[in-house]
């Protein structure tokens, strides 16, 4: 029933608000001109939210939305005047609202102007197809800036659902500089941990490196298009850094290319200095020369034209363009809003944003084809991500903040990340875009923003090139979360993964989760301080390739320097790593009842004396640990099943050891959830896509 203000009076509307809920619906078949009934339902979500504005709230108003796709070319905005309502999809339908604009099939035009023919690779002449983004009124055209480590505000291009690849050279695989001959700011020797250190003047030119004789044809050609704009991307300094960067100058006779900006630490792996390792990779981006395979495209600025190599035939294709950097639904200041089993797709920026208010729930919704954040919880208290699936996302998953870390006592934000399944992210943003991004600003070096009394649950995360979780600020609880694949091309990362310093951030909770599946990454990883952290019941198998990968890594951090920190680390098991612990005291700790499994270096045991780490025997110790090579009791050790059998070898090494609830970890179903993803789907089968850089990480080596 629909109950409007002006149909009622006062003492009616009083006993009503008790009695009826508001209800209004939208579908793709509506018409704002009706009066939102289920029998004459309106068009646009914006019409039912204007419309609810002016009812008498109750609890139970609902938005209830008809399956089809909604175009939303600005964000809706939700704020304290929609306070109560719930926005969800009719039962058995799926609605889509899409940030993205729709573009026609006879919009594209064949490419006809000589000179740019000429530009074509001659494979794909007669296949390329050009839109004027001008006159299509699309805004996100302009040229790159200089230096960028993300999309560098431009368009994203869709055909059929999928993210269509940008044009690149090569198309798989990367380049590698030869030598540095300039780095352009950064450390000057190959002491990569000395202060010496070069700064770069305001205004100043970038590095120039010699690139390789087998791709001096593509510098070559590439040189004759500078003035229309040449960007390559890279880890020019280390693998936790990727930025593209545009050219200045290319010297086909020399072989060098020279940047027109400096980067923070200049070019060059930091521990080859000056002249780097010859391993540093790189990749051009967004030239019609390189477009060459079909799902290629590239906007060439100085025309302001799109040119597309079509995977399919155009007729009948869907084809959406990203123009919109703000959220597609926004909600502000507004308490008890539920947005319920929606699908939200197609933008520049965050999927769904939620600032102050209290107590909003995003349920059983899908996010994906965005370009930074699926769910951003920017403030307020209590808000709730739950049974969603977020993928296919330019950033990361889900970002917390809140609450206040200065007062006393401090003042939790308590937003709650429950039971999703979180993958294939960081897809332009590849490096620190995290599954779940719990206090952590910033990229090499740290980084912090307040995020207090966070709870993250239940959640699958899988599928990235770097970090699975990272956290800092304090007092959160990570629980019955598992986590896999990740550090799929960059390493010296963890599942969890933290750089942050003593005042800043502690006592957060790790217990029961499952950490697996990664060649080169690590378990939880505390890159600097681990200030009062408690970490038990935990299952870390990562089958580590490389030379490091460790389950549990405690590092020195300020200890040093007058900030003596004690460890927690109890009842955990490590399997197949290269390291199962790694701990680094000032203080006693309680370390007991721990496990390693097929290790090559179990336990690594160091204290700090007069402010430097010193390899120690176990000196701070308060229990037993045990390291096995073989199966300790587990229930199929050969399939990955690491739950431990009631007459485990164990159970009579170490007494006090608790099972650990495997039954209870990752997602589960529940109304919005109603089955589970697959072995496959759930990113436990090996995709063999794996881009590992292989970078050596001497910051390790104590």
């Amino acid at each position: 029933m629909t109950i409007k203000r002006n149909t009622i009076l006062a003492v009616g509307a009083m006993l009503s608000s008790q009695l009826w809920s508001a209800e209004f619906y939208v579908s793709p078949q509506g018409s704002d001109a009706n009066d939102g009934s289920s029998a004459k339902p309106f068009v646009t979500l914006e019409r039912a939210r204007d419309a609810m504005r002016d009812t008498i709230k109750s609890s139970g108003d609902t938005v209830w939305i008809h399956g089809g796709n909604f175009a939303l070319p600005k964000t809706l905005e939700l704020t304290a005047a929609d306070s109560g309502v719930m926005y969800r999809s009719v039962a058995g339908e799926t609605v889509w609202l899409s940030g993205g604009r729709a573009v026609a099939a006879s919009e594209f035009k064949p490419v006809t102007d000589a000179a740019t023919l000429e530009r074509i690779a001659g494979t794909a002449r007669g296949k390329i197809v050009e839109l004027d983004l001008a006159a299509f009124g699309i805004q996100h055209r302009r040229p790159y800036p200089d230096v960028f480590n993300d999309n560098g505000s431009l368009i994203e291009l869709y055909f059929n659902g999928a993210r269509m690849p940008l044009s690149r050279f090569p198309n798989r695989g990367y380049m590698t500089m030869k030598r540095v001959l300039d780095n352009a700011g950064g450390i000057t020797n190959q002491n990569w941990s000395s202060a010496n250190w070069e700064k770069v003047t305001p205004g100043s030119v970038g590095g120039t490196f010699e690139y390789r004789d087998e791709f001096s044809a593509q510098h070559a050609l590439w040189e004759k298009v500078l003035e229309r704009g040449v960007w390559l991307k890279g880890y020019w300094r280390i693998p936790w850094e990727n930025e593209a960067i545009r050219v200045k100058e290319i010297d086909v006779t020399n072989k060098t290319v020279t940047f027109a900006k400096p980067i923070p630490g200049g070019i060059g792996s930091k521990y080859k200095r000056p002249t780097g390792s010859g391993e540093e990779k790189y990749w051009l981006m967004n030239l019609l020369e390189e477009v060459d395979q079909p799902g290629e495209w590239c906007v060439d600025f100085p025309s302001g034209r799109l040119y597309f190599y079509p995977p399919a035939p155009l007729a009948g294709a869907r084809i959406t363009i990203c123009d919109n950097d703000q959220p597609v639904i926004r909600v502000t200041d507004a308490t008890n809003v539920v947005l319920r089993q929606l699908t939200v797709e197609y933008d520049l920026g965050n999927g769904i944003e939620i600032k102050g208010g209290m107590s909003n729930l995003v349920a059983g919704c899908v996010v994906r084809n965005v370009s930074r954040y699926g769910v951003k919880l920017e403030s307020g208290f209590r808000h709730e991500v739950l049974s969603c699936d977020l993928y296919n996302l330019g950033a990361g998953g889900v970002w917390l903040g809140g609450g206040n870390e200065i007062s006393l006592p401090r003042v939790p934000a308590g937003h709650r990340v429950v039971n999703n399944h979180i993958h294939d992210f960081a897809l332009i943003e590849r490096v620190y875009a995290p599954g779940v991004n719990s206090g952590f600003t910033g990229g090499g070096g740290g980084g912090h923003h307040s995020a207090v009394g966070m709870y993250v649950a239940h959640n699958l995360v899988h599928s990235t090139p770097h970090a699975g979780m990272l956290f800092g600020s304090w007092d959160s609880l990570f629980e019955y979360n598992e986590i896999l694949d990740f550090c799929k091309v960059s390493n010296d990362m963890g599942g969890w993964y933290c750089y942050d310093q003593f005042a800043l951030d502690g006592n957060h909770t790790f217990r029961y989760n499952y950490i697996h599946s990664s060649g080169e990454g690590d378990g939880v990883y505390f890159d600097n301080d681990h200030r009062d952290m408690h970490i038990y019941s935990n299952v870390i198998a990562l089958d580590s390739a490389g030379k490091r990968g460790t389950a549990f890594l405690y590092k020195i951090g300020t200890q040093g320097k007058g900030n003596p920190q004690s460890i927690q680390c109890t009842n955990n098991i490590a399997i197949n790593c290269n390291y199962g612990y790694e701990f680094v005291s000032a203080l006693p700790s309680k370390i007991d009842n721990n496990i390693a499994v097929n290790c090559q270096h179990p336990f690594s045991w160091s204290v700090v004396v007069d402010g430097k780490v010193v390899r120690t025997n176990a000196d701070f110790v308060t229990g037993k640990n045990v390291s096995y090579h073989g199966d300790p009791g587990f229930v199929n050790f050969a399939k990955k099943d690491f739950r431990l059998k009631p007459d485990a070898k164990v159970f009579k090494d170490l007494p006090g050891f608790q099972p650990i609830p495997f039954d209870k970890i990752g997602l589960f179903t529940d109304e919005y959830r109603q089955q589970l993803p697959t072995d496959k789907e759930a990113g436990r089968v090996d995709s063999g896509n794996s881009e590992t850089l292989g970078v050596e990480i001497e910051d390790r080596i104590y």
